[in-house]
């Protein structure tokens, strides 16, 4: 998956043909070569989005089936007193959950229905791959992902990452100067670090991989029309810490700041790409292609190969003087772990499946700077969570590492491979 699609506003970049909305002509693009793609890449990719849609069609059903449902049927098996004891509190909340559930249903099934037509999905669902578990699952977490990026309630955690990253990138680039100063974020998710860097008057483009975060960014950011135009329930998926029943139905409404009316100087640099980071950053040859700057948030962990990563973002810097920063934050919660500890004894796999390369910090900062980077600002230990819920009794904690890395020029630098042909 490599095609590319201008995020802003409502213009968006598909792999056939041109068609018309509403109010816009969605223009076609796709960085793939048609004689490179093979039919069954095609087939792979078809599967994997309708797939996904299909886990957003889902979502309501599966809801309703694992958390109201088995709560209600339990309650009936109860002795007669205890359930006397609940009545009607427990029933109460149980069927305001669910109506909860159908109102995060409704959008979702928007969502689809946007992400159908504009990633061109079959128009005949039978042909539509049946969702995963797994992918149901990522759905559900997505509406926490939105509670995070695109509500007011979620600033709190923005400003400890992202507001951190904009503040020390703003130190780097003068506001006169930030129009030519371009800006990778690869790992971009629902888009809203991307889209908060281009309002500060960057060229920003944001990539990612999952179709889950690409189908939900495309919406956000191409078709929300107002602020606080939708409300969701981002918590009630979860039953345990929960010090109120209100708690748990805690209502937000997103966004809240709509591209759709705020700041449109951002539609001619902002842009965002879909596919693999490393395939399409890897082998950028003109100079005037890199980046100014790579920012990445809880983003180097999902690596299967961390040097990887490391490298691919070196070579799409650019390399000047008063330029090539990387900046980053986040923890080291490694994705591909269990998978690297559950493949057999060691046995070869295509590509980088069943492959996890797990650095320690200090290893991992020991590498970065064998690869030909120089730490201007490194952090370490702070405390932060990722799409919590702040009135929850108990929440996960990371302690994360920023940084800000300067890549040296290229006659002063090298790559890990470079590192191992000494």
């Amino acid at each position: 998956m490599s095609q590319a699609f201008s995020s802003y506003p409502a213009c968006l970049y598909l792999p056939t043909k041109a068609m018309e909305t509403d109010a816009n002509i969605a223009v076609i693009h796709d960085d793939t070569p048609v004689e490179t793609r093979t039919e069954s890449e095609d087939i792979l990719e078809q599967r994997a989005l309708t797939s996904t849609l299909n886990s957003f069609l889902v979502y309501g059903k599966a809801a309703h089936y694992n958390l109201t449902r088995p709560r209600f049927a339990a309650l009936i098996r109860l002795p007669e007193r205890h359930q006397e004891l609940l009545i009607p509190f427990y029933t109460d909340h149980l069927a305001a959950i669910d109506r909860a559930i159908d109102i995060n249903a409704e959008f979702l099934k928007l969502v689809a229905r946007y992400g159908a037509n504009e990633f061109e999905a079959p128009q005949d669902r039978r042909e539509w791959e049946g969702a995963t578990p797994f992918q149901v699952d990522q759905t559900r977490s997505s509406v926490k992902q939105i509670y995070r990026d695109w509500s007011a309630e979620g600033a709190t955690e923005r400003e400890i990452c992202y507001g951190r990253v904009i503040r020390e990138l703003n130190k780097l680039y003068n506001p006169e100067r930030r129009s030519e100063v371009r800006v990778l974020v690869p790992g971009a998710g629902l888009g809203r670090l991307a889209y908060d860097i281009a309002c500060e008057g960057y060229v920003s483009q944001g990539n990612e991989f999952s179709f889950h975060m690409l189908i939900l960014s495309n919406f956000l950011l191409n078709h929300t029309t107002s602020e606080r135009q939708f409300t969701l329930y981002p918590f009630l998926h979860s039953f345990s810490h929960n010090s109120t029943a209100a708690n748990q139905l805690r209502a937000i409404e997103i966004p809240d700041k709509c591209p759709a009316t705020f700041q449109t100087r951002t539609a001619a640099n902002f842009s965002f790409t879909a596919g693999s980071f490393t395939e399409i950053y890897a082998n950028v040859a003109d100079e005037a292609d890199r980046w100014d700057a790579i920012t990445t948030v809880f983003f180097l962990d999902t690596a299967h190969n961390v040097l990887e990563y490391i490298d691919v973002i070196s070579r799409a810097l650019k390399n000047s003087e008063r330029t090539g920063y990387w900046i980053n934050f986040g923890p080291l919660l490694y994705h591909f772990e269990e998978e690297q500890n559950s493949s057999s004894g060691g046995m070869v796999m295509d590509g980088q499946d069943g492959i996890s390369i797990e650095l320690p910090l200090d290893y991992l900062i020991s590498t970065v700077e064998k690869c030909g980077f120089v730490f201007e600002i490194l952090e370490t230990g702070i405390k932060t969570t990722y799409a919590a819920d702040e009135k929850a009794m108990g929440n996960w904690a990371f302690d994360s590492v920023f940084w800000v890395a300067r890549k040296q020029q290229q006659e002063q630098s090298h790559s890990v491979q470079d590192e191992n042909k000494t």
